[in-house]
């Protein structure tokens, strides 16, 4: 029985062993096969930075060929460069060129014209004639020479036209220079050949002026130059009525310099700066308002303000100036209406009039004064006139009529229409004619108790 139990158990250890060899193996084989899934896994990372290197590689081969590319361009550009220096430096000697030929065509022409001169004093006058014919010749050869070079020395055709354009205004700035009684106003609206230089000696020209009234300069490219000029013209011009700005380049500060000085000016009464190129602005607008306050002669201004408070503080301050610009008026009228009576009344007699009165009584005298009686060889003389009618006698009717109110006079038969009385009034005449003691007891609502 021990023997058999022996046996058993060494069965049973040897079965022990060979499940532990089992496990051993299939451990090691597991361990195996995630060695070789993690030499895998490190295959595909090397091939992954294989693949990254490959693209940086070909990124910097990228990068380099773009530097290339630009250190082209920018080699080409410095060529171009050079070639534009030599090209400018070639058109400076031509130039140059041209300029000393004109120089010494110039000197020639000049020392021929005092050779001709010379010559004409010699000569006797017919020959004296052909010289100044051969003179004029010469000036028109050299102004056909001088037109085609004009572009070459740096005047371009634009300069001349502008030259010729305030040639054409030059008339009209020396009439309003000489204060021309014709001209009234000076309207250079849409002008496309003006320019700012004669825009400032326009103004320059009215500083002065006692005759315009209007300077309308609409649509003339004006700037802030011109806008500072018309301010100084505005503080010592005192005809001037109206300015119009309309559709020009003048910025915010032009535009306050021009209501800064209509504080020290008092016939302008039309100013007119709509649709600049610059917008003014908030802060413009608010210091137009505040110089506002102290002008009460402007009465028109073209402008639509963008903020609310200054347009209504505008509008307010015009409404004011339009009525001290009524109440002038008025008293004005009444004062020249006081002036007309008291020369009627201080009107002197001449000296060849009769010291009698002016006017003749409507009644004929009651006597005939014997001394101017006519006398014509015993003709009976003409009965005198009857005397005037007595007056009538004073009643106490007449005199209450005269003292009562207008309202309340007969005229004959029929009576003044009385003027009727708002609600307003009727409780004011019940105000005034009542008395505490015909005031009545009221007794006070519960509400109020």
């Amino acid at each position: 029985m021990e023997k058999k139990l022996m046996g058993k158990d060494k069965k049973e250890e040897e079965k022990d062993s060979v499940v532990k060899k089992g496990s051993v193996l299939k451990k090691d084989a597991g361990k195996d096969k995630k060695e070789e899934e993690k030499g895998s896994t490190a295959k595909k990372e090397t091939g992954k930075e294989k693949k990254e290197e490959e693209k940086g590689s070909a990124l910097k081969k990228g990068a380099e060929k773009d530097k290339k590319e630009e250190e082209k361009s920018s080699a080409s550009k410095k060529e171009a460069e050079k070639d534009k220096k030599e090209e400018e430096k070639k058109e400076k000697g031509k130039k140059e060129e041209e300029k000393k030929e004109k120089d010494k065509k110039e000197e020639k022409k000049s020392s021929d014209l005092k050779k001709s001169k010379a010559d004409e004093k010699e000569e006797p006058q017919p020959e004296a004639e052909k010289a100044a014919e051969e003179k004029q010749e010469a000036k028109a050869t050299a102004a056909a020479e001088s037109s085609p070079s004009k572009p070459a020395t740096g005047t371009s055709p634009d300069q001349a036209k502008e030259d010729e354009a305030s040639s054409i205004f030059d008339e009209l700035i020396e009439k309003v220079k000489n204060n021309d009684a014709e001209v009234t106003e000076v309207n250079v609206n849409n002008s496309d050949c003006i320019n700012n230089e004669t825009l400032v000696r326009f103004t320059e020209a009215l500083e002065f002026n006692t005759v315009v009234k209007l300077f309308a300069l609409a649509n003339t490219r004006a700037d802030d130059h011109v806008a500072f000029a018309i301010a100084i013209m505005l503080k010592s011009n005192k005809v001037l009525t109206s300015i119009n700005l309309d559709s020009n380049h003048i910025t915010g500060k032009g535009i306050l310099a021009i209501f800064r000085a209509l504080l020290q000016n008092n016939t302008l009464t039309e100013l007119r700066f709509h649709n600049q190129r610059h917008i003014c602005g908030g802060k413009t607008e608010m210091e137009i308002a505040k110089l506002l306050k102290e002008n009460t002669t402007l009465l028109k201004l073209g402008y639509h303000f963008e903020l609310a408070g200054p347009r209504m503080t505008v509008t307010n301050l015009l409404s004011r100036n339009m009525d001290k610009q009524r109440q002038k008026r008025l008293q004005e009228q009444k004062l020249a209406q006081e002036r007309g009576e008291k020369k009627d009344l201080l009107e002197v007699p001449k000296v060849g009039a009769p010291k009698g009165s002016p006017k003749g009584s409507p009644q004929p005298s009651p006597k005939a004064s014997p001394k101017n009686s006519p006398k014509k060889g015993g003709a009976p003389a003409a009965p005198p006139p009857p005397p005037p009618p007595l007056a009538p006698p004073l009643i106490n009717e007449n005199l209450r009529n005269s003292l009562s109110p207008a309202t309340q006079r007969k005229m004959g038969d029929r009576a003044l229409p009385v003027q009727e009385k708002n609600s307003r009034d009727q409780l004011l005449a019940a105000i005034r004619s009542s008395n505490l003691k015909q005031l009545k007891k009221v007794d006070l609502p519960k509400l109020l108790q």
